[in-house]
């Protein structure tokens, strides 16, 4: 299990432990010992097999998502990733060519699609902050002023090559 994976497992738990105690709290009258230790022993198995089993299916939708790219072309990077239409952040795969970024979506989505954006059509790129405080917020703008907002691991990379990239084809 990978380190990002077992912090957020770890916060996870934390806030669903906390939240249980005060929970068994209120239901039995009062804290116990036994409510407080079960409690945690139980939050840290649900959040590790919750994180694991999170884990294990997103690696199983990314492997199904298919990503065709022209004969011109070649990946540079490629990740999960989660692009924000309206309220809802529709799972996928994000891709990097030399040429273009691709977004596709998985079949558990409401809101299935694919993107293309091509490079020379990006305005700007930046990191960005998902709820005020979590660092994997990407934002794309282009220059028709729409804006694409999707959820990475290591924004910063993204943005480095993404720009480099672009440099490289203008």
């Amino acid at each position: 299990m990978t380190k990002k994976i077992l912090i957020t497992a770890l916060a996870f738990g934390l806030a669903v432990t906390v939240f249980l105690i005060i929970y068994n709290s209120i239901i039995n009258d009062g804290i116990t010992i036994i409510t407080v230790v079960s409690t945690i022993i139980g939050g840290l198995i649900g959040s590790l097999l919750f994180a694991w089993i999170m884990q294990y299916s997103a690696k199983k939708l990314f492997k199904k998502i298919v990503i065709e790219t022209n004969a011109n072309e070649h990946i540079l990077k490629e990740g999960g990733a989660n692009h924000f239409k309206g309220k809802e952040g529709v799972g996928g795969k994000l891709v990097l060519t030399n040429t273009r970024l691709i977004f596709k979506s998985h079949k558990l989505n409401i809101q299935i699609h694919e993107e293309n954006f091509d490079l020379d059509r990006v305005n700007a790129i930046k990191t960005t902050k998902t709820f005020n405080f979590l660092h994997n917020g990407l934002t794309l703008e282009l220059k028709d002023n729409n804006h694409h907002r999707f959820i990475v691991d290591d924004p910063t990379d993204w943005v480095g090559r993404i720009l480099r990239q672009k440099q490289l084809i203008n």
